[in-house]
């Protein structure tokens, strides 16, 4: 029997790492219950891209106890170079980078227990979710600036799960009784 809550946790990679876990009712993507927030916690890692790595593994298996089965949809901000970055040090502008293989790499080896999904979402998703937006949804914490990315980032996520079959079942296939390797 599939459980009867997901979680999403969106990750704003790089020097500081933003997170936010959401957890919503699994009717409310899979079947037509009205979309809430169950539980949502948000924050900040620092120090190195090994210790921000092992961090988000710790998180994401405790996550991964709380509905043991399915595991969390790891939504991570996705690297694209644009045209005006904020440094031209390429080690600070490529730490996200860095970041999401080593996440990649650790669910390969599985350092995050079973069912975790990584998905790379391309960053231009968080303006699908302003401040008002935030605002609005009484979801607006000041302070922790990529804290508030990573929120963007698992609630641009949960919507598009709502909305396409396709990228819900990228983030969760295995709810459904179908199990995919990716």
């Amino acid at each position: 029997m599939p459980p009867a809550h997901l979680h999403v946790i969106g990750i704003d990679p790089g020097g500081t790492t933003g997170w936010a876990r959401i957890t919503v009712p699994r009717d409310s993507i899979y079947g037509h219950s009205t979309p809430e927030i169950i539980t949502l916690e948000q924050g900040q890692w620092q120090g190195s891209e090994e210790q921000q790595t092992l961090a988000i593994c710790r998180y994401v298996r405790g996550t991964q106890s709380l509905d043991y089965g399915v595991g969390p949809a790891i939504v991570v901000e996705d690297f694209t170079l644009g045209i005006k970055n904020p440094t031209t040090d390429a080690r600070t502008l490529l730490s996200p980078v860095r970041l999401a293989a080593m996440l990649r790499y650790a669910l390969y080896r599985g350092d995050m227990s079973e069912g975790p999904r990584i998905v790379l979402q391309n960053r231009s998703f968080k303006r699908d979710m302003t401040d008002d937006d935030l605002r609005r949804r009484d979801l607006y914490f000041p302070g922790e600036e990529h804290a508030r990315d990573a929120l963007r980032h698992a609630l641009v996520a949960l919507r598009r799960a709502r909305e396409t079959p396709r990228f819900r079942d990228e983030l969760w296939n295995h709810v459904a009784g179908e199990r995919k390797e990716t």
